[in-house]
């Protein structure tokens, strides 16, 4: 592995894309500690801190901590995440957009500036949100010019928005990566090491133990190792091919297989059920005129994850140990299970739609053996898709709520917790692992030794081409 690691700066080409990438990211975290104009850093990150760990956790998460700062990068690339997502489910139900989408790469551009102007849009009506809820907090040093204020915020989250937006696209053409996908990897890495500082600071005032952060760190081994097997776990279907003519030719048919993924929706149902349920936290306590006694603080209160509300305390179980898991059982684990499994099979039907593969396999000449093409192919794809998805759902539930468990059942600092499990961690393992396979894709180019092969190449040889030489003469 270390080998194939130094193998990268060999090659002038990879080297040069790998540090382009670096500087763009540097860029991206070095603006992601410039304040926003008019907001007190010191009052935002005093007032913002709980907001950010509750109902904002997924933004400041995602922006790496900039949102409990406030700085130009609040925002961080949620808006442009909400906006392609947007367009993809529109895709999947609106007829002329789904035959944008499959017109090729003339199609993936209109695409592309959809998701931009839906990006611009979004950013600037969140930071007149934004603005709003800070006139509210006090945060903004010209209260007494509230215009002004919405103004300058809503333009500087947009702006801030589209310049990150800007940067991942740059990574993604002269850089190795998805550039988008590491700008959020590296916002989440940015907090790893506060994160141990405060395990660290816990350590010390004895409210955790070291054991505690061993047994932590070990956790995160495994949730890692499981979300490798989530992500790259496959069903193969087997295909067979038969013999066709192209030209004057007749092409031999084959055997190959469509591999079906363990988990086709990836992390956006855990992000989709964390959104939805933090929408009562934000607009419920509205509801009532006293915000503390008020009909919205009683729904919170039973809606909070780490609610008195809850199958321990109901029954009355005194014993700790693994009798602690009951104290997740409350109405938002629940909701956030029920939902999580429903996005799966959501994203898994947008995604991969079993008529549309099962009339291509049809067209190409290609069928599965032993199944009747068109509407059997269709059924059959379908039955192996739910039956993996069941699968994949439950193991994303299971890394989803390990954060959960460790936060609200055994009295962990919830940051810390982030660090073993959650959205936080799919995403980065997730990133890691396509990274990865972009750089050995490049090095395998080029006879390098890569990330399968570490430590003995390709059977330990440069390959070898071997050509036929042209007959002479007559016979």
């Amino acid at each position: 592995m270390i080998a194939a690691l130094l193998n990268i700066f060999k090659v002038p080409e990879l080297r040069r894309k790998v540090f382009i990438t670096l500087a763009l990211l540097l860029v991206y975290r070095i603006g992601a500690h410039v304040p926003s104009p008019f907001i007190d850093p010191a009052a935002a990150s005093e007032k913002l801190g709980g907001a950010a760990a509750g109902m904002f956790g997924i933004v400041d998460m995602f922006s790496g901590g900039a949102f409990s700062q406030m700085t130009l990068f609040a925002l961080g690339i949620m808006p442009y995440i909400s906006a392609s997502i947007v367009i993809q489910l529109l895709a999947a139900v609106w007829p002329r957009l789904e035959k944008i989408s499959k017109e090729g790469e003339a199609g993936r551009k209109k695409i592309t500036q959809y998701t931009r102007y839906g990006t611009v849009g979004l950013a600037f009506f969140q930071g007149v949100g934004i603005g709003v809820w800070l006139l509210d907090l006090g945060i903004s040093r010209i209260p007494q010019n509230p215009t002004t204020f919405l103004i300058i915020t809503a333009m500087t989250m947009c702006t801030g928005t589209c310049f990150i937006m800007w940067l991942g696209e740059k990574i993604t053409q002269h850089g190795i990566g998805t550039g988008i996908s590491l700008i959020i990897a590296v916002g989440i890495i940015a907090r790893y090491p506060l994160d141990f500082r405060l395990a660290w600071l816990a350590i010390k005032a004895d409210t955790m133990s070291p054991m505690g952060l061993i047994m932590l760190l070990a956790l995160t081994i495994i949730v890692s190792a499981l979300i490798i097997i989530n992500q790259q776990a496959s069903r193969r279907v087997p295909i067979q091919h038969a013999q066709r003519m192209v030209g004057h030719k007749i092409m031999r048919g084959g055997n190959t297989y469509i591999p079906l993924k363990l988990n086709t929706a990836g992390v956006i149902p855990v992000i989709f059920a964390s959104a939805i349920l933090s929408f009562p936290s934000m607009i419920l306590p509205y509801l009532g005129a006293d915000r503390a006694t008020g009909l919205g603080a009683g729904i919170i209160d039973w809606m909070s994850r780490a609610s008195q509300h809850n199958l321990y305390d109901a029954v009355g179980i005194t014993s700790g140990g693994i009798f602690a898991l009951f104290k997740i059982l409350n109405v938002y684990t629940i909701s956030y299970i029920i939902l999580t499994a429903a996005f799966c099979f959501f994203y898994t039907a947008i995604t991969l739609n079993p008529v549309d593969l099962a009339d291509n396999l049809k067209k190409s000449n290609a069928f599965i053996p032993g199944i009747k093409p068109g509407k059997h192919t269709a059924d059959y794809i379908d039955h192996i898709l739910m039956r993996i998805t069941v699968v994949g759902a439950a193991i994303l539930i299971v890394i989803a709520l390990v954060p959960e468990v460790l936060a609200v059942s055994y009295g962990f600092n919830w940051q810390v917790a982030q660090v073993s499990g959650g959205t936080g961690l799919i995403i980065v393992v997730g990133v890691f692992l396509d990274t990865m396979k972009q750089i050995e894709s490049q090095l395998m180019m080029r006879h390098y030794e890569g990330f399968k092969f570490a430590g003995a190449g390709l059977g330990g040889r440069r390959p070898t081409i071997r050509t036929r030489r042209p007959v002479r003469g007559g016979s």
